[in-house]
C-alpha cells in the first residue's frame, strides 16, 4: 500500500515540508529563506477565516446561547459548575431536569466548559466569546491547510495555485458556515473539527516520521473532538478513505496510525455510557414535534421529505441563497398560506425535489464507491469520487435517515460535509479550469466566487446580532416555520416596550400579534406562542384575551410558575377593568393548579370579586372561608370576610374577623379603619374614635373624608 496517487505527483521531500512550521515544529532541513516564504500562506488563510467574521466581534447573544451559556445553571457557576458538566447531558443545565429531547442525547462537555472558564473570567460577555469562535476559526483553517498540503503537497513557488491552498479559501468562505461562527453555540462544532484535524495532522506525522508520540497526540486530539461533538466521529472514516486514495505508508503503518483513534473513540463511548446510563441516551425520547420533526408524516412522507431536503442541503453548497436558521417544524416543505389552506406539512414523492435527491445520492455514493475500487484496485485517485465521499459520509449522520436529529435542516450541518464539496470545486478551477492558456481564466473565475462567498458571508454575519435581527432577517424566508414567528411576535412584545409613542407602540404589538398568531395556526400544540400572546394583549389592555392565552398556556405548563402567576396578575388586573367573566375563569384554572398559600389567595380574590364587584355576598362568603382554610393566616381574607360580615348586620362575626386579621398584620391601616366604623356602627363611639385615630397616625389617606 506504499502506491501514491495521482495528486502524489506534486508532494515534495523534507526539504519542502517547511510549510507545517507555521502550525507545530515540523520536521524540516529547509533553507531559512523558505521556511520564512511557507509561513505566507497560513498567516493568509487564518487572516480570511478572521476578516470573514471581525464584524460579529460585537455581536450579543442569541438563538440557542441562552441553552449553552446565559440561562445554562452549569454553565454559570464558572469552575464549580465542572463537574456538573462532564456528569450531564448538554440539556440538564438549561432545564434543571434530565430530559430526553432528542435521540441518544447531547454530550458536549469540552465545548461547554469553555463557556464555563469564559463565565469565570468575564461573566456575561458575549464579545469575549465571539472573538475566540473567529479565532478558532481562523486557526482551523491554518490546520485545514496543513493537513491538505501533507496529502497533496504543492510546488514551493506555486502554493496559491494549488489543491490545498484553494480548498481553504473556499471552504473558509463559505456562508453556510455564517451560523458555526456567528453563533456563540456552535463553538462545538468549531472546535469539534479543528480538534479532527489535528488528529489527522498527527496521523499523518506519524506515517512520515514514526516516532510514537504522534499517535498518543493524534489519540487524544481526536477525543478532544468527540468531547466537543459527537459528529467528529465520522473521521474514524474520513481519514483511512484519504489513506485509500492518497496514501502514505504501506497497509501495516497506515492501520497503526488509525490504531489510538479507535482506542480513544472507545474510551469516549465508554464515558458517555456512564454519564447517559440513566439519562438522555435513550433512543426514546420525547413525543412533540419540534424534536421530532417527522412526528406527523406517514413513512413514505418522511423518506420523501428527507430527500427533498438532502437535495436542497445540495442546492445550498452550489448557491447559498437563501440562508435561514430556521426550519421549525415545517420549513421548506410548505408556506404559512399552504398550511392555513390545508396543505399536508410534507411533501410526497410527486416532488420533483424528492426525486432529484433519491439519484442524486446515489450518483454521489454509487460514484464513491467506484472511486474507492479504482483506488484499491488500480492506485488512481479520483477526486470527484473522494470529495464526493468526504461530503456523503459527514453528511449522512445529519440526514435523518437513520434518526431524528430534531430538525429537518440547519446549516450547520454542512460545516464538515462542505469540505468534501470544496475540494471539488477547488480541483475543477485548480486542475481542469486552470491549466496552461486558462490560467488567468481560472483566477478570474476564482476570484469572482470568492468574492461572492466573501459579500455574502460578511453580510448574513449580520443577521446574527441578536435574536430581533435574526428573527427579521428570515421571517420571510422561513415563512412556515412556527418558531421564527413566535420568536418575532417575542421581539416585537420587547419592542413595543421600548417606544413611548402610544401609535406606534400599538401597531408594533398588534404586528406582534398577527406573528403570533400565525406561529399557532401552523402549530397549534405551540406553547410559547401562548405565552407571548397573553404578554402582547395585556400590554395591548384586552384583559379577556390575555386571560384567554393564559389559560391556555397554564393548561399546557401548569407546574410553571411565571405563567400561573402571570394569569393571576391578568385576572386581577382584568376585574379592575370590569371584566369579571373573564376574570373569573382565570382564577377557577388555577385553583385547579395551585395550593397552599397561593390558593387561599385567588380564593381571596374571588371572594372580593363576587362581594365588591358582583354584590353576591353569599358566594363572597363561600370563598373567603375558603380561602381562610386553605391559610389561616391570611389577614386580608379575615379581613375581607369581616366586611361581608358587617354589610350583613353579623357584627359578632365581623368584629371576630377583624381582629383577627389585626392580629396577623397588626399595623395594617385599612383592619383598624374597619373596626373603628364597626365600633361606630355598634354604638361604641370612643373605641370607634381611637381605632380611627391609630389608623390615621399610620396611613392619614384611609380615613380622609372620615369624621
Amino acid at each position: 500500500m506504499a502506491r501514491k496517487g495521482k495528486y502524489k505527483k506534486h508532494q515534495k521531500s523534507v526539504q519542502a515540508t517547511a510549510e507545517d512550521d507555521a502550525v507545530a515544529a515540523a520536521e524540516t532541513t529547509a533553507q531559512p529563506e523558505v521556511r520564512t516564504a511557507s509561513k505566507m500562506p497560513y498567516l493568509l488563510v487564518f487572516l480570511l477565516g478572521f476578516v470573514l467574521y471581525a464584524n460579529t466581534i460585537p455581536f450579543e447573544y442569541a438563538l440557542d446561547d441562552k441553552i449553552y451559556i446565559t440561562s445554562n445553571s452549569f454553565t454559570k457557576k464558572g469552575l464549580d459548575g465542572l463537574n456538573e458538566i462532564w456528569t450531564n447531558d448538554l440539556m440538564t443545565g438549561f432545564f434543571g431536569t434530565k430530559k430526553n429531547l432528542v435521540e441518544g442525547g447531547r454530550y458536549r462537555p469540552l465545548a461547554l466548559t469553555t463557556h464555563a472558564i469564559e463565565w469565570e473570567l468575564f461573566e456575561e460577555n458575549p464579545q469575549i466569546s465571539h472573538f475566540i469562535n473567529v479565532f478558532l476559526y481562523g486557526l482551523t483553517g491554518v490546520v485545514l491547510l496543513a493537513v491538505l498540503v501533507r496529502i497533496f503537497g504543492w510546488k514551493e513557488d506555486r502554493w496559491w495555485w494549488s489543491i490545498p491552498f484553494v480548498t481553504t479559501l473556499i471552504f473558509l468562505a463559505h456562508p453556510l458556515h455564517t451560523e458555526v461562527t456567528a453563533n456563540i453555540k456552535s463553538r462545538d462544532e468549531i472546535m469539534s473539527l479543528l480538534f479532527a484535524l489535528l488528529a489527522f495532522l498527527e496521523v499523518l506525522r506519524y506515517l512520515k516520521v514514526s516516532e510514537t508520540k504522534h499517535l498518543l497526540f493524534a489519540g487524544l486530539w481526536f477525543l478532544a473532538s468527540l468531547f466537543s461533538k459527537e459528529s467528529s466521529v465520522t473521521f474514524l472514516g474520513v481519514i483511512p478513505l484519504t489513506l485509500l486514495f492518497f496514501p502514505q505508508a504501506d497497509l501495516k503503518k497506515s492501520l497503526m496510525a488509525l490504531s489510538p483513534l479507535l482506542f480513544f473513540t472507545l474510551a469516549y463511548l465508554l464515558v458517555r455510557w456512564s454519564v447517559f446510563a440513566d439519562q438522555g441516551g435513550s433512543l426514546e425520547v420525547a413525543k412533540e414535534l419540534m424534536n421530532k420533526p417527522y412526528l406527523n408524516a406517514t413513512d413514505s412522507e418522511r423518506l420523501a421529505s428527507i430527500f427533498f431536503t438532502m437535495a436542497l442541503y445540495l442546492k445550498l453548497l452550489v448557491w447559498p441563497h437563501p440562508l435561514t436558521h430556521d426550519y421549525y417544524p415545517y420549513h421548506p416543505f410548505r408556506t404559512y398560506a399552504e398550511l392555513v389552506f390545508g396543505e399536508r406539512p410534507y411533501v410526497d414523492w410527486s416532488s420533483g425535489m424528492a426525486i432529484l435527491g433519491v439519484v442524486a445520492y446515489a450518483v454521489i455514493l454509487g460514484y464513491g464507491l467506484y472511486g474507492v475500487y479504482k483506488a484499491w484496485k488500480f492506485q488512481k485517485a479520483d477526486m470527484y469520487a473522494f470529495g464526493g465521499l468526504i461530503y456523503f459520509g459527514t453528511f449522512i449522520l445529519f440526514s435523518n435517515l437513520f434518526f431524528d436529529i430534531g430538525a429537518f435542516m440547519n446549516e450547520r450541518f454542512l460545516y464538515i460535509p462542505s469540505l468534501g464539496f470544496a475540494l471539488v470545486v477547488a480541483y475543477l478551477i485548480v486542475e481542469k479550469l486552470g491549466k496552461g492558456s486558462r490560467q488567468q481564466l481560472a483566477l478570474g473565475v476564482l476570484a469572482v466566487f470568492m468574492i461572492g462567498l466573501s459579500v455574502k458571508t460578511i453580510a448574513r454575519n449580520y443577521a446574527w446580532e441578536n435574536d430581533r435581527s435574526l428573527a427579521q432577517a428570515d421571517v420571510g424566508t422561513s415563512d412556515g416555520s412556527a418558531k421564527v414567528k413566535m420568536t418575532m411576535g417575542s421581539e416585537m412584545l420587547e419592542l413595543s416596550r421600548e417606544v413611548s409613542n402610544p401609535t406606534e407602540r400599538m401597531r408594533i404589538l398588534k404586528e406582534g400579534e398577527r406573528y403570533s398568531l400565525q406561529s399557532l395556526q401552523i402549530y397549534p400544540g405551540y406553547f410559547p406562542p401562548l405565552d407571548i400572546l397573553g404578554n402582547l394583549y395585556y400590554e395591548m389592555g384586552d384583559y379577556a384575551a390575555s386571560v384567554n392565552y393564559f389559560i391556555r398556556a397554564v393548561e399546557r405548563r401548569s407546574s410553571v410558575e411565571r405563567i400561573t402567576r402571570n394569569l393571576e396578575v391578568v385576572a386581577n388586573k382584568a376585574v379592575e377593568e370590569g371584566a369579571y367573566q373573564p376574570a373569573m375563569q382565570g382564577y377557577q384554572v388555577l385553583l385547579q393548579v395551585i395550593g397552599g398559600s397561593d390558593k387561599a389567595r385567588v380564593y381571596s380574590a374571588m371572594g372580593e370579586l363576587y362581594g365588591k364587584h358582583l354584590n353576591d355576598l353569599r358566594q363572597s362568603k363561600r370563598y373567603l372561608n375558603l380561602a381562610i382554610k386553605s391559610d389561616p393566616n391570611n389577614a386580608g381574607a379575615y379581613q375581607k370576610i369581616g366586611i361581608v360580615y358587617a354589610m350583613t348586620n353579623q357584627r359578632d362575626s365581623a368584629l371576630y374577623a377583624f381582629n383577627k386579621s389585626l392580629e396577623i398584620e397588626p399595623e395594617n391601616a385599612r383592619v383598624l379603619l374597619n373596626l373603628g366604623i364597626l365600633y361606630n356602627q355598634m354604638s361604641r363611639p370612643l373605641e370607634g374614635q381611637r381605632y380611627i385615630q391609630e389608623a390615621s397616625k399610620l396611613d392619614p389617606s384611609v380615613t380622609q373624608g372620615i369624621r
